[in-house]
């Protein structure tokens, strides 16, 4: 039973690859170029200007709404460079923070697609995993566990099989990550992120 699940997953999946070549032929899906820049590249002047206005938002506001929650998206979305990685971070860190900014900027991180950002993933979910050890109503942690985890599970596919019961969540991805790092296209892997879940 398992197996034909598994089967028809796969099948779903293949299905959709081949219809978004499909659509990005007919122009209806932006490239991989288009949609996920170099996260290391030279910021246009434009970039910046932007960048510089999506973080006065992200930070001067506080607490939610909507347009903070948009320009930290943002900063992961549409800039997705290294530099946005220490203010999202910080955010995501925040204990004062509001449950659903720090999993908005956990969701903004994933969408930068370099190393650095994996590791800042796997050493927040590490932080979320034993907050919640100490205590498991803690909403802030567990918003940032569930969002962070579901991000390096599209990011680096940890296969299940592989998950080790008695180390945590950020131990065992912490150990494929190094393993697989070298093998995995953080830029492809994003695209299919903001493509399929987004």
């Amino acid at each position: 039973m398992k197996g034909t699940w598994l089967l028809v997953g796969l099948i779903v999946c293949l299905s959709a690859f081949v219809s978004a070549g499909q659509e990005q032929k007919e122009g209806k899906f932006p490239s991989l170029d288009e949609l996920v820049k170099p996260a290391r590249r030279a910021l246009s002047s434009e970039e910046v200007e932007k960048m510089a206005k999506l973080l006065v938002d992200a930070i001067s506001l506080k607490g939610w709404s909507i347009t903070r929650e948009k320009a930290i998206r943002a900063l992961g979305d549409e800039i997705g460079h290294v530099a946005v990685i220490p203010i999202l971070e910080k955010i995501a860190r925040d204990l004062e923070e509001h449950e659903d900014i720090r999993a908005t900027a956990v969701r903004a991180i994933a969408h930068v697609p370099d190393e650095q950002a994996v590791e800042v993933l796997i050493s927040l979910l590490d932080e979320a995993e034993k907050a919640l050890n100490q205590n498991p109503k803690d909403k802030g942690a567990r918003e940032v566990y569930g969002s962070d985890e579901e991000m390096l599970r599209r990011l680096i596919a940890l296969p299940t099989h592989l998950i080790d019961s008695k180390k945590s969540m950020a131990e065992n991805y912490r150990l494929y990550w190094e393993k697989v790092k070298r093998k995995i296209d953080l830029r492809k892997r994003v695209f299919v992120i903001k493509i399929f879940i987004h």
